[in-house]
C-alpha cells in the first residue's frame, strides 16, 4: 500500500539464521518486550488516533540534538535535526500524502521519535505492519544517502518493535498531542535541573494545600489511570476498569492511587516492571525532610514516581480511617480525570532544605 512488496519482504528476518528452537534448554523463554506488545482487545485495522513510539537503534547516529531554554518563550526549547533526523522528518510528512494517514503532530528526539498518527480508514492490514514498512523505508533511505558510514548495511535507524498508545477520546488524542509538543522542554528540564525530580514542593488542588515528591510532569502524561479496585463494582464497571488499567499498564502510562489493598499494590507492582510510572497518594501526609524509601526513591530519582500527602509537621503517623481511604480514592480519580493545568503549584523544594 505504502511500499512494495518487495520492499516489505527484504526487511524480514532471515530464517536461516534462527537459532534451533530444539537446541535450546528447557528453561529458555524469549525476551519480548513489554512495552511493544499490542492491545488483543482493539482491532489495529480500524479508524483510530495511535502515539506511537520508535526508539534509536544503539549503533545508529543521535536523530537530533537538544537547543534552547525551557524557561523563555523568546527561546523556546526545540529539537536541530541531525542528517538521519532530516530524513525520518522526511518519511513522517510524506505519510500524509496517502489518503489513509494524517500525521498530526510529531518529534524527533535525539534518542526516540513520538508521532501522533491517525487511520482514517480501514486498513487491509494490521496498522504494525506499516509502522514496519515505515521504519524500514527510513532505513534504507539512510543506507543509500550514507554508503561511507561504517557498518551502515548491517545497522538500522530504529530498535525492533515499537510502542503504541491508543486514543479512545478525543481528549485522550489532545492530551498526547500536547504531551508531543511539549517533549523537548521536559527532557531539557530534567538535563539541566536535575533537583526538580527529587525535592519535596507544595501544589493546590481542589483548595488543598499537598506535598508532593518526584517528577512533576507526571501529572501532565497523556495516559493516567486511577488504580482503585472496590468490591462495590458492577461487572461493567469492572471490566471497564480493568480494561483501562491494562492499557495503561501496556502503554507504560502513569497510575495514580493510595495503593493500599493488594490488588492495588499488585497493579503498581506490574506498571513499574513493565516501565510504567506511579502517582502514589501517601496516606500518612508528608513530613519535613521526607524521601521515599527503598525502590520508589529510585524510581523517584529516574522520573517515574511521585508521591502526594497531606502536609505533615512531625515523624508521628496517624490512624488509617475509612474516611481517608475514600477521600485518597477520590483524589486518585480527580488526577486522571483532570488536565494538570487544573493544579497550581505554590513552592518548590523548600521543605527539604
Amino acid at each position: 500500500m505504502i511500499f512494495s512488496q518487495e520492499q516489505a519482504a527484504n526487511q524480514l528476518p532471515d530464517k536461516n539464521n534462527q537459532p534451533d528452537k530444539k537446541q535450546r534448554p528447557a528453561y529458555y523463554k524469549e525476551h519480548r518486550p513489554h512495552n511493544c506488545r499490542r492491545a488483543t482487545f482493539h482491532d489495529y485495522r480500524r479508524p483510530g488516533k495511535y502515539m506511537i513510539n520508535l526508539t534509536k537503534d544503539p549503533a545508529a547516529p543521535a536523530y537530533s540534538r537538544l537547543a534552547g531554554d525551557p524557561t523563555d518563550p523568546q527561546n523556546p526549547a526545540r529539537t536541530l535535526l541531525s542528517p538521519a533526523g532530516e530524513i525520518i522528518n522526511r518519511m513522517i510528512t510524506d505519510l500524509n500524502t496517502y489518503p489513509d494517514f494524517e500525521i498530526e503532530n510529531h518529534v524527533i528526539m535525539p534518542d526516540h521519535v513520538h508521532i501522533l498518527w491517525r487511520v482514517k480508514y480501514d486498513l487491509p492490514k494490521d496498522f504494525g505492519y506499516y509502522v514496519g514498512l515505515f521504519k524500514s523505508r527510513c532505513t534504507k533511505i539512510w543506507r543509500e544517502t550514507f554508503p561511507e558510514i561504517p557498518n551502515v548495511r548491517s545497522t538500522s535507524l530504529f530498535a525492533p518493535k515499537f510502542n503504541d498508545r491508543i486514543a479512545f477520546s478525543e481528549e485522550m488524542a489532545i492530551c498526547m498531542n500536547n504531551y508531543i509538543s511539549d517533549n523537548p522542554r521536559r527532557r531539557l528540564l530534567a538535563i539541566r535541573h536535575p533537583n526538580l525530580f527529587n525535592k519535596a514542593q507544595r501544589v493546590r488542588i481542589l483548595d488543598i494545600e499537598l506535598d508532593v515528591f518526584g517528577n512533576f510532569h507526571l501529572l501532565k502524561h497523556p495516559q493516567i489511570a486511577a488504580a482503585v479496585v472496590s468490591s462495590r463494582y458492577t461487572p461493567e464497571q469492572r471490566a471497564s476498569y480493568e480494561r483501562a488499567w491494562e492499557e495503561t499498564i501496556r502503554g507504560q502510562g502513569v497510575l495514580v492511587s493510595p495503593f493500599i489493598s493488594k490488588p492495588e499494590q499488585e497493579l503498581m507492582h506490574r506498571v513499574i516492571e513493565e516501565g510504567g510510572s506511579v502517582i502514589r497518594l501517601i496516606p500518612d501526609g508528608i513530613p519535613p525532610r521526607y524521601k521515599p524509601s527503598g525502590k520508589e526513591f529510585t524510581l523517584c530519582a529516574e522520573g517515574r514516581c511521585r508521591h502526594i500527602g497531606m502536609p505533615r509537621q512531625s515523624m508521628h503517623k496517624e490512624e488509617l480511617r475509612r474516611n481517608k481511604c475514600l477521600f485518597l480514592n477520590n483524589l486518585a480519580r480527580w488526577i486522571a480525570s483532570h488536565p494538570s493545568e487544573s493544579l497550581t503549584l505554590i513552592s518548590t523544594g523548600s521543605r527539604n532544605r
